[in-house]
């Protein structure tokens, strides 16, 4: 163990370890309260670029030498490459305001391009923490920085990942293009329609909510950088501002921008608030769809059987034979936890203080879980259902045609007086409402599924 000191004193630190005291001391005050930073890869490679950035801004406006900010973007694309991640050891959620994440990053960049430059381990006589890889910046700038590019580049696996669901949706569309089933309102009997109807309306408002969530994380390629502690900039480099935005940009390869007003942008959290309620809703969206999966795949014999969820594991420990559709229960369940990570960000949106908000670090963790969780959540609903998802055409028309939606089909020609006294008499007979039709001479055997067919094209 090495030892290093602060204002506060001295701490033990493993001889390896490229973090130093602040780190250990963030690590050690909040380590009981969620996952390391390490566990949030995007986040860490994403943080290490925009340090790379701001070293070769720094660079470019004359406040720090060639060899320095070389041997800085060589510590950052190591991190980036994935290496040193374990050194990141302070908690996502951590209390600090930021401060404790920003330092870890500070002490192992620092650590990292010292040893390039032939330095010893917690030295920081060639490159240090502050004066060097934190220079220009503050972390009221950096963080919410990191966290917004951060959703940017989260958010393109979530995007790929729900676009081939819809367009898994899009397929049972095509397959089921013409299989009859009955519209429900309510719960009761509406009118006939089809699966390929019913599978694009879900494809589509798939689709709308990918596109919202596209719209809300391009908000947040404008980012703070330069703002420093409070939005005047004070403690930059002359100069600095005007080569960050463009070293930014050239790191992630998408357009990044500076603000046009640097107090709005670090006082406001409404960007993380807006993207986290797309993800919401597009948690929703599917939480519904599955939801309706769960009531047309009921029961088999004694529940509607519409649809024939793939089996994926036994459903019960006592009744034999029992299957339950766990995957849209999995997909409705992760549309519950997405209300309590937004409901988290909206919260910690609105009780920001004064210049800055010091609950970042709590919405970057309800975040970056709620990222993860929709992406996996979106996979694993078009693999393990979607896509073996089968269509019991049979039960589908017989459950469409003993239902009182055939009461539709007549309505235009018969009216609806005439069509709700065929209704009752069908009723008081125990006969299927189109049994009814066909003994009053309404409808032939035949023609009943060509005036279905016809009636679920509605007006078209």
């Amino acid at each position: 163990m090495r030892k290093d000191k602060d204002s506060l004193g001295e701490v033990s630190i493993p001889d390896e370890a490229l973090y130093s005291s602040g780190t250990v001391r963030g690590a050690e005050n909040f380590r009981l309260i969620g996952r390391p930073l390490s566990a949030y890869p995007d986040f860490v490679v994403t943080t290490a670029r925009v340090k790379k950035a701001a070293a070769i801004a720094n660079n470019r406006a004359g406040g720090m030498t060639e060899e320095v900010a070389r041997a800085i973007a060589q510590a950052c694309d190591e991190i980036a490459s994935g290496q040193h991640h374990a050194n990141f050891i302070v908690a996502m959620a951590e209390g600090s305001g930021g401060t404790s994440t920003n330092m870890n990053f500070n002490e192992v960049i620092a650590n990292r391009a010292g040893q390039i430059l032939g330095d010893e381990l917690g030295a920081f006589r060639k490159v240090h923490p502050n004066d060097h890889v934190n220079m220009s910046q503050s972390t009221n700038d950096v963080l919410p920085t990191a966290i917004k590019l951060t959703c940017v580049v989260a958010a393109e696996p979530l995007i790929a990942s729900a676009s081939d669901l819809a367009r898994a949706f899009r397929d049972k569309a095509e397959t089921y293009r013409n299989a009859l089933r009955l519209g429900r309102t309510c719960m009761q009997a509406a009118q006939p329609m089809t699966y390929g109807q019913l599978f694009d309306g879900y494809a589509s408002g798939i689709e709308r909510a990918i596109a919202n969530v596209q719209k809300a994380r391009d908000g947040l390629r404008t980012v703070p950088m330069g703002g420093t502690a409070i939005g005047t900039g004070l403690g930059a480099v002359p100069g600095y501002r005007d080569h960050i935005g463009p070293a930014l940009s050239e790191e992630f390869g998408f357009d990044v921008s500076l603000p046009a007003d640097y107090f709005d942008a670090m006082q406001s959290a409404d960007a993380f608030a807006r993207f986290s309620a797309e993800l919401k809703i597009l948690s929703e969206t599917l939480g519904k769809i599955a939801a309706d999966l769960v009531i047309l795949g009921s029961g088999g014999n004694s529940g509607l059987g519409e649809i024939i969820l793939p089996s994926v594991q036994p459903g019960s420990s006592i009744m034999a034979g029992k299957v339950n559709p766990v995957i849209c229960m999995m997909v409705q369940q992760n549309a519950f936890i997405m209300h309590g990570y937004d409901a988290t960000v909206s919260v910690a949106a609105l009780h920001g203080q004064m210049e800055i908000n010091h609950f970042e670090p709590v919405i970057a963790h309800a975040l970056f879980n709620a990222l993860e969780l929709l992406t996996n959540g979106c996979q694993i609903f078009r693999e393990k259902c979607i896509e073996g998802l089968a269509i019991d055409e049979d039960r589908s028309y017989d459950n469409l045609v003993r239902s009182h939606a055939m009461s539709s089909v007549f309505l235009r020609d018969l009216g609806y007086e005439r069509v709700t006294a065929l209704v009752k008499d069908a009723a008081a007979k125990g006969i299927p409402l189109a049994e009814n039709a066909v003994a009053h001479g309404l409808l032939t055997e035949a023609g009943i599924r060509a005036s279905l067919e016809q009636a679920a094209q509605g007006a078209t």
